[in-house]
């Protein structure tokens, strides 16, 4: 490819996936000509191809950005822009939870962690875009509920920048490069370091493929405040995770989750049992038939409350228990003991699930856009004094 060829292709490569208000437009067009500007003096030594897209919030089906990758391609993604869920609450999505991508009708569905974001096509294909649905249904992107209609409420959208690299290019020199510029692009600097230290879960663990990748947790030592050496720390911010490990253990009678916590600080400061407020820290249990258990800490909520998971992609698999509640015991390691067949009874029913199937950590702030902090330790399951150890 010449470099008057890629200059066409930089041109030509604009897509409006769907319209939103004039004032997302205008941030739209300043976010391709500032990305075109700074890739285009690269030449196609470098760059081999970009594309600029909208995609707006009302979008529900994938959409085939048209932009192709061959296995082994890498691509910088570049965000901007966020979708409301209601502007009455002040309750949005920004781009890295909106946004998701797969390559190809059958690659598997990912998202950035941050507003920049670099990936290694593992197939090829062209890059397909899609809004976060209710409820992914597998990890190929079926999926369940699509996107609200437009409303005053409601709305906004994404922009989207697709950069691939050219196979002997050195991707993390060229964005050093750019970075280090007079007029250096914003996103230069945030894309080195994020290509630089990619998510990774801590060892045992994984991440929910539904909700994506995170930062939330990470191991810990300590032994000089009264709580586990051992602890997985966690800190939300404008953020959501769930961090899972599998805990096969057959449920019984006298099954009990038991664990210790120290939490320093809510995510939220409402109870946290309606869509707009919930948000909150858990630990959780998830069984062998795909219902779960989370043992939340509440601000308000009184202790043992239950209530099924407002949210609509999670309101048939989910239950809430509080274990603990109000700010009196922030701060302080506290041991937790559950029956889970007995809690199980009064907040689900029906016929017991079998088996106890993984653990789960929880932690989400996206409603309020608040911060919370917690640790824990000593997780065990088990009955009768024979306990497996999870953490």
């Amino acid at each position: 490819m010449t470099m008057k060829h890629l200059w066409c292709s930089l041109v030509l490569g604009l897509t409006v996936a769907a319209t939103g208000s004039a004032g997302a437009q205008s941030a739209h067009e300043r976010f391709e000509e500032a990305v075109r500007t700074a890739v285009a003096p690269l030449g196609d030594r470098t760059v081999t191809g970009i594309k600029v897209l909208y995609l707006g919030a009302e979008h529900s089906p994938w959409l085939d950005s048209g932009f192709p990758v061959e296995a082994g391609d890498r691509v910088t993604v570049l965000l901007q822009g966020r979708v409301w869920l209601s502007r009455h609450y002040d309750i949005s999505l920004e781009a890295p939870l909106q946004l998701w991508r797969r390559i190809g009708e059958n690659g598997a569905i990912s998202r950035g962690l941050d507003a920049t974001d670099t990936f290694t096509a593992a197939e090829s294909g062209t890059v397909q875009l899609k809004n976060l649905p209710t409820r992914w249904l597998d990890a190929k992107g079926r999926y369940q509920g699509d996107a609200p209609p437009a409303s005053p409420d409601t709305g906004g959208g994404v922009s989207v920048a697709l950069i691939r690299w050219a196979p002997d290019a050195d991707v993390a020199a060229t964005l050093a490069a750019l970075a280090l510029q007079p007029a250096a692009p914003d996103w230069a600097a945030p894309a080195l370091a994020r290509l630089q230290s990619p998510p990774v879960a801590p060892a045992g663990w994984q991440y929910l493929w539904e909700l994506g990748p995170a930062e939330i947790f990470r191991e810990v030592h300590a032994d000089d405040d009264g709580g586990p050496r051992r602890r997985m720390h966690t800190h939300t911010r404008n953020d959501v995770a769930i961090l899972q490990k599998p805990a096969e253990v057959a449920l019984t009678p006298d099954t009990e989750l038991k664990w210790s916590w120290r939490v320093d600080q809510l995510p939220g400061k409402q109870a946290e049992n309606s869509v707009i407020t919930h948000d909150y820290i858990s630990i959780a249990v998830e069984f062998d038939n795909g219902q779960d258990l989370t043992y939340m800490w509440s601000s308000t909520l009184p202790v043992d409350e239950i209530f099924r998971c407002p949210l609509p992609g999670w309101k048939d698999r989910e239950t809430h228990v509080v274990a603990r509640s109000g700010n009196t015991d922030l701060g302080r390691w506290l041991n937790e003991s559950r029956n889970v067949l007995q809690d199980y009874a009064k907040a689900v029913g029906g016929p017991p699930p079998q088996r106890i199937v993984r653990v789960w950590l929880i932690a989400n702030s996206v409603f309020g856009r608040g911060e919370g902090r917690a640790q824990f330790g000593d997780i065990r399951i088990g009955a009768n004094g024979s306990d497996l150890a999870v953490w």
